[in-house]
């Protein structure tokens, strides 16, 4: 090692001692990573940014190694144009590093969203089917977060695909919890009120139905459907029948994934 420092450095200078710690990183890092595959123990994300940490800071040695040996032997017009490519190079590596560093994070969080809408797609997909168990499977696979309206949303229209009415009321109250304003979980809230055939929740529903006027259009339009059909008078009596003559907003994917 000693020999092959002397070699570099009587060649090129500092600048030959810069490229042999280059080739050191390799023979000695880099080789070694992959020959053991050590990335498979990492996540794409720290794998990209250890390898690219490692390339850059290698090539900034070696450069930095060249520079100081022309420097050497330059006039004054001749090292302030160094000094520039060197500018320039220091902020070509800074714009690597911030690219390494921040693009992983911003695919994975794309991916995520994009994931995550699907997998509700498909939680949406088995509600309306009627098939509970599946949906069921498919929330928790998505992996929405607790502490979100639409996590309880979700729980609460499943809950009512098995008619458990008194446990999908509960969901939806968590979920007018995280958010009190939720058009969605207020339409459905109403469903279960009028579903329960009990006067006094059906004139609760009735009033939350004046109390959520205009919260949203398509709230709105249900709400005016919901009157034109009577079914604050009594008349409702399965959900079935409720859902053909007055059927809920459709709460899409993106509106999930805005929140």
């Amino acid at each position: 090692m000693v020999e092959l420092f002397q070699v570099l450095g009587g060649i090129a200078g500092f600048g030959g001692v810069a490229l042999g710690v280059l080739y050191l990183l390799y023979r000695d890092l880099v080789r070694d990573i992959i020959r053991r595959r050590m990335f498979r123990t990492l996540t794409s994300a720290q794998a990209t940014a250890l390898f690219g940490a490692v390339v850059v800071l290698a090539f900034a040695v070696a450069i930095l190694g060249i520079f100081a040996t022309l420097a050497e032997s330059t006039g004054v017009r001749q090292f302030l144009v160094l000094v520039g490519m060197l500018l320039l190079f220091l902020l070509a590596v800074l714009f690597l590093a911030v690219r390494v560093v921040t693009g992983p994070a911003a695919r994975a969080k794309a991916g995520g969203g994009s994931g995550a809408e699907r997998r509700l797609t498909t939680v949406r997909r088995y509600v309306e089917s009627g098939e509970a168990d599946q949906a069921e499977r498919a929330l928790e696979a998505s992996r929405l977060d607790r502490e979100s309206s639409v996590f309880w949303y979700w729980k609460a229209r499943i809950a009512l695909v098995r008619s458990n009415l008194d446990v999908a009321y509960g969901y939806v109250e968590e979920a007018l919890k995280l958010d009190g304003r939720d058009p969605y979980c207020i339409a459905l809230k109403i469903e279960l009120l009028l579903l329960a055939g009990d006067p006094d929740r059906r004139d609760r529903a009735a009033r939350l139905s004046v109390e959520s006027t205009g919260l949203s259009r398509e709230l709105d339009a249900w709400l005016r459907q919901l009157r034109a059909e009577g079914m604050f008078d009594g008349g409702v009596r399965t959900r079935t029948e409720l859902e053909a003559r007055c059927p809920l907003p459709t709460r899409t994917t993106e509106d999930a994934h805005a929140e």
